[in-house]
């Protein structure tokens, strides 16, 4: 089941992929709490009725009675969306999911299809027309002069999208995984205490505006550059260098760097799974 794993979509974003549950209207929703019970008792001296709190039974037995997971944004790869990323790493997914409450979410900018078929990050084998959950997107564009530009709108995009939430940890694909980073340097997301990435390059810009953002935000770009990050990089990657993912955690901060023997993509094999839920573990549980 991966009843745990939720796909957070703009609003105008109609909801198909079943195996994403659309984002509940508040956070109430998300988690189960133990509420204390109260009974009547009648005193014998004055007749009159006193309220006792019992403490809640505790059935180890009962699978229903679970604690609060922690919570992690995952952000897709340019030419995805978060319905096709979350497919796109479903083996890993449903395995993050145990541990973790996932919200996958949509990059503001929707692309056309032109250039999806040739670029790695898609994933998208049946992207339909009136299936917008499927509709390529990404987090910036790239202008003619070779800039990439609207990063602020898109932090801010993020930050909106996520307001009722608190995220322990960011999971990014590409340049997902950019953003990722990026989040975490600028303090938009105050909580956050991992980052995890794949494949995501080193941005210049990306930098900058992360830069910018941690003053508004009162914190420093050391606190964002002490957050624990992974970063993993495909020697056969033929869409971003090597170098330049180098370059993305030796920039960013107290990372740690996995070369794999594939191309561009979020690894899935088991072994890579373990490393990223072990660095999770070991992350999530500093404090």
């Amino acid at each position: 089941s991966i009843a745990s794993t939720n796909h957070l979509p703009l609003h105008s974003t109609r909801l198909s992929m079943k195996n994403c549950l659309p984002r509940p209207s508040s956070t109430a929703s998300f988690a189960t709490s133990l509420s204390s019970t109260t009974t009547s008792q009648a005193d014998d001296d004055n007749g009159s009725k006193k309220r006792n709190k019992k403490k809640p039974r505790i059935d180890n037995g009962n699978k229903n009675i679970t604690t609060k997971k922690p919570r992690i944004l995952c952000l897709h790869g340019k030419f995805q969306s978060g319905s096709s990323f979350s497919n796109k790493i479903g083996g890993a997914r449903r395995k993050f999911a145990r541990e973790y409450e996932l919200d996958f979410l949509d990059g503001p900018i929707i692309l056309s299809d032109e250039g999806s078929d040739t670029n790695a990050d898609a994933g998208n084998e049946n992207t339909a027309d009136d299936d917008m959950s499927l509709a390529p997107r990404s987090w910036w564009v790239k202008s003619e002069d070779g800039k990439h530009t609207l990063i602020r709108e898109a932090i801010d995009y993020v930050i909106q999208q996520t307001e009722i939430e608190t995220y322990d940890a960011i999971i990014g694909f590409s340049q997902g995984g950019t953003m990722a980073t990026a989040l975490s340097l600028s303090g938009a997301l105050p909580n956050v205490r991992a980052v995890v990435t794949a494949g995501a390059p080193y941005i210049a810009e990306a930098f900058n505006v992360a830069l910018e953002l941690s003053k508004s935000n009162s914190s420093s770009l050391t606190e964002g550059c002490d957050i624990p990050k992974l970063h993993f990089a495909g020697e056969r990657d033929n869409l971003v260098t090597v170098d330049s993912m180098r370059e993305l955690c030796e920039k960013g901060g107290n990372g740690k760097f996995m070369l794999h023997d594939q191309g561009h993509l979020f690894p899935t094999r088991s072994a890579r799974v373990k490393e990223v839920l072990d660095f999770l573990e070991m992350a999530l549980s500093e404090k």
